[in-house]
């Protein structure tokens, strides 16, 4: 519950700025690790998306939003803050954060996504594979899930969402992001 709060106090902390707050963001990487921390360091600033959700009816929504990256916790850490602005069904739109650190004695990524608004918790592993970055862990049922981050060029990016059904992978969700 601790931890959960202090996930929740961090998603909302970037929106007041570094003079509310500047314990929390930082204004550079870390120097221990840096070339480690750029994996998503280069995701920092602005972005505005377009997506889509695959459900299971056969609906298939689109929403749009924008991502917010930040460094955090004296540069060792990256936090993202993602909101949707528009949504084409009646559901909440998404007010969620993402905090991520790399961690050296597993030369993996440490990720939790947090979203109030529907409750939700996932904690993932991520790490570079080939020109994609992979985080995997579990969904609530307890399939696997993996998150990934394709087709990443300065200004643009492609984030897919994918389930494991039986044994082929499912895209849930995907979006489209372009730099602001």
């Amino acid at each position: 519950m601790r931890s959960l709060t202090l996930f929740i106090v961090l998603a909302f902390v970037p929106a007041l700025g570094q003079t509310s707050f500047p314990a929390l963001l930082a204004e550079k990487p870390a120097l221990e690790h840096q070339e480690k921390l750029m994996l998503f360091g280069q995701f920092l600033g602005a972005w505005k998306f377009n997506g889509v959700e695959y459900h299971d009816d056969g609906s298939h929504p689109t929403d749009k939003g924008e991502i917010h990256f930040h460094w955090v916790l004296a540069g060792r850490a990256i936090q993202d803050v993602w909101r949707e602005t528009e949504r084409s069904d009646s559901d909440a739109k998404i007010y969620g954060t993402t905090l991520r650190f790399y961690d050296a004695k597993s030369d993996l990524w440490r990720v939790t996504w947090i979203d109030p608004v529907f409750g939700v918790v996932r904690t993932l592993t991520g790490q570079k594979i080939g020109s994609e970055i992979v985080m995997q862990g579990g969904a609530a049922d307890g399939a696997p899930i993996r998150w990934i981050f394709s087709d990443i060029k300065r200004n643009s990016f492609h984030w897919r969402a994918e389930k494991l059904k039986e044994t082929k992978w499912h895209i849930y969700e995907e979006l489209w992001a372009r730099r602001m």
